[in-house]
């Protein structure tokens, strides 16, 4: 038919009417009916084809339909799914008739549009939509008792209808959140769309979308309308998209080099983690930044050129020298593509760091100009570099082939293999001993790639009697391929320095070193025993005399001396021999002074020391130290007491060594440190604390507390200042 009054006809039917091209689907026209029920304007809906106005699961149907029905047919229809604009889905009676436009010299296709999905919640049993529908359709009580069930619904649950009644809901719907919620909405609102989990007959779950509607029927009774669909292919799609979505993030994650995009203005919008530990510092100090921020001076200039070229050529690969973690730079080979993505264009690429790569080909150049220089030469005067080649000191040899057998080889060579007579032969036949070693197979890989193999003090065993005897050698391996003119590999030149006399150098001079530091245990036992001498004698001069103050003095002479024989005495036991425990020193110490005052008082000494490891250097001021003001505490705090108390408390914090000593005495005057510049103790408490460099504090407190504290330093070696400054 022709339409000539368009407006009466078709603008102005209250009948949802949409005119379309049979050849591509578009929509050429839409009334106001149809603009009002699917929410879309009038130019969002021209700009569409049939298949915008459907959800995606009914599309393949749609298109399956179109390609078998006849255009040329008038009153052609069916029940079909649409989805407006808000996501609702309905369901609609479309009427297709060919018409004539007066304004076209073919036919285009008027469809009118009945809405089907009230009348569904009244007349469920309708054959067109409950029988043939592909959706599963049952009609219920809202209690959850089944009346009714369409062949789809029993396709998708394996069950019969029957079967589906006599279950009811609570045999088919799994208990879950979902079904709380959907059951809750519906009663609140009278309907629900969402997803539920059914149940099939076999017990697995069947994810369904739901579309669930409360109404009233003929007999004024209450019943729902339930329609749904299988959506576990969907499901499993999703799952599929989320996880290859995953294996993305872990692959990007997990890349050795540097992965980036950057947007049009040359801005870094994505990195992976290992950017993170490239330039160290936090992601959010990369997001935004541009490239530039992170090139050394020397290539800043490059990065506005490459973004530009790339943007123009759509792809591109340079090398630049980037500023790394620590201060340090590091050469890099980037690749770039733009891409566009939901109408942006981007920049997409990865970083390798080729900084060792370009270190070895500068090595390998530098070899290899040598080797051709050398050949250049040897042109000129062959008999000279072959001459030259032989008396090498390093072994040297020339493969070729993918057999692998031998060109030329110097003395060397042939020395350490053994044999004279190898030109011709394979290596692996002349040494095959090599081969389990594992060096064949490197001059196969380095013959087949054409990337040179460079290996740093390489044990090579090799059996020149062929008796399986075998000698090792240390060498500095080079196999470097051979090119011809066409860029194939065609040998390898092999060259090895041997590091053996080196090895076992450095094995004497650690054999010399062990003979050093046994030389210096010894050095502290015999000053040890030399101080235990000196000790014993002052013991026989204070025996001789009886005069009371000298044999005090010599006492405390004696302690001083023995504190000092203690340090050596633990350091020759020591592993090092200028570190020592000395927390274990320490309780040496207040033992012994403990024997020498035990007879006078009963007095109780509290130990809380903690093993430090400390230089000899700090060791024997701070042993000093403690004998005075442990000497000290014995013979003037406890004068009018028969009993006492000191503890002893030592420990490290934070690089900082602290000793406190305590007793509960008679306390010390208050002008202790200033008042008796005369007493030997004072003075030489005060000049250690100067050795020490440390901090020093006396309170009298129910008796008197002592506290030192000094940084812990770690110097070599033994000084002799301590003495000096004594």
């Amino acid at each position: 038919m022709e339409i000539r009054n368009v407006d009466q006809f078709f603008h102005g039917n209250p009948i949802p009417m949409w005119i379309y091209d049979p050849e591509d689907y578009s929509i050429r026209d839409v009334n106001q009916a149809m603009i009002d029920t699917y929410g879309y304007s009038r130019e969002e809906m021209l700009s569409f084809t049939l298949f915008d106005l459907r959800p995606e699961d009914e599309v393949p149907k749609l298109k399956q339909y179109l390609s078998e029905i006849d255009n040329e047919r008038v009153g052609d229809e069916g029940v079909w799914k649409h989805q407006k604009k808000n996501g609702e889905f309905i369901y609609a009676r479309v009427v297709r008739n060919p018409v004539k436009l007066a304004d076209a010299d073919r036919d285009y296709q008027l469809a009118m549009y009945k809405d089907l999905t009230g009348e569904l919640n009244a007349h469920l049993s309708n054959d067109m939509l409950f029988k043939h529908s592909l959706d599963g359709i049952m009609l219920t009580k809202p209690d959850g008792e089944i009346l009714q069930a369409n062949p789809a619904a029993c396709r998708i649950l394996g069950m019969s209808e029957q079967e589906i009644i006599e279950r009811g809901r609570e045999g088919i719907v799994a208990k879950d959140e979902k079904l709380e919620k959907a059951l809750k909405q519906r009663s609140e609102t009278g309907q629900f769309t969402g997803e539920l989990n059914y149940i099939h007959k076999d017990g697995h779950k069947i994810p369904v979308e739901l579309t669930s509607s409360i109404f009233v029927n003929y007999a004024g009774e209450k019943r729902t309308s339930l329609m749904f669909r299988d959506i576990s292919d969907r499901k499993e799609q999703q799952q599929a998209l989320q996880d290859e979505k995953e294996f993305t993030e872990a692959v990007l994650k997990s890349l050795p080099g540097l992965f980036y995009v950057l947007n049009q203005e040359g801005e870094i919008v994505r990195f992976n983690d290992h950017a993170v530990d490239v330039f160290g510092i936090p992601a959010d100090d990369i997001i935004g930044g541009t490239p530039a921020n992170f090139v050394h001076e020397s290539d800043q200039e490059k990065i506005p050129e490459e973004i530009r070229a790339v943007l123009e050529e759509g792809y591109r690969e340079f090398e630049i020298t980037l500023n790394t973690a620590g201060g340090n730079t590091a050469i890099y080979q980037f690749n770039a593509e733009r891409v566009e993505q939901n109408g942006q264009v981007l920049i997409i690429g990865t970083g390798l760091d080729i900084t060792k790569k370009k270190e070895l080909e500068e090595k390998l150049n530098s070899l290899l100009q040598e080797e051709h220089a050398q050949r250049k030469k040897a042109e000129a005067d062959r008999d000279k570099l072959k001459e030259m080649f032989e008396e090498a000191p390093s072994p040297k040899c020339l493969v070729e082939g993918p057999e692998l057998r031998y060109v030329i080889a110097n003395r060397a060579y042939r020395q350490v293999v053994g044999q004279d007579d190898i030109i011709g032969k394979r290596v692996v036949d002349v040494a095959p001993e090599v081969a389990q070693q594992g060096y064949i197979d490197l001059l196969e890989e380095v013959y087949r790639t054409g990337e040179p193999y460079i290996g740093y003090e390489e044990p090579v065993q090799i059996d020149k009697e062929h008796e399986d005897s075998k000698q090792e050698y240390i060498f500095n391996l080079l196999f470097a391929p051979l090119f011809d003119e066409e860029g194939e590999v065609y040998g390898i030149f092999i060259e090895a320095l041997d590091f053996s006399e080196q090895i076992a150098y450095q094995q004497q001079l650690k054999e010399s070193l062990q003979e050093k530091e046994t030389l210096l245990a010894e050095i502290h036992h015999r000053v040890k025993n030399n101080l235990a001498i000196v000790t014993s004698m002052m013991q026989l001069q204070a025996m001789e005399t009886e005069d009371m103050d000298l044999q005090g003095a010599l006492r405390s002479a004696q302690q001083r001396i023995q504190t000092i024989a203690t340090i050596h005495e633990l350091l020759y036991g020591s592993e090092s021999l200028s570190h020592l425990n000395f927390g274990e020193n320490v309780k040496q110490l207040i033992h012994s002074l403990k024997d020498i005052y035990s007879n006078e008082k009963q007095i109780a000494v509290d130990l809380y020391v903690e093993d430090i490891p400390m230089n000899i250097n700090q060791a024997i001021p701070c042993a000093l130290m403690v004998n005075e003001v442990v000497t000290n505490a014995y013979k003037h705090a406890f004068a009018h007491q028969k009993e006492g108390e000191i503890a002893v408390d030592l420990h490290e914090r934070d690089g900082k060594v602290v000793v406190e000593i305590t007793d509960n005495g008679v306390g010390i005057p208050d002008d202790f440190m200033e008042g008796d510049s005369s007493s030997i103790g004072v003075t030489l408490i005060a000049l250690l604390k100067t050795q020490l460099e440390g901090d020093i504090q006396f309170a009298k407190n129910n008796g008197t507390t002592f506290r030192l504290e000094f940084e812990k330093a770690d110097v070599k070696g033994i000084g002799s200042s301590i003495i000096e400054n004594v």
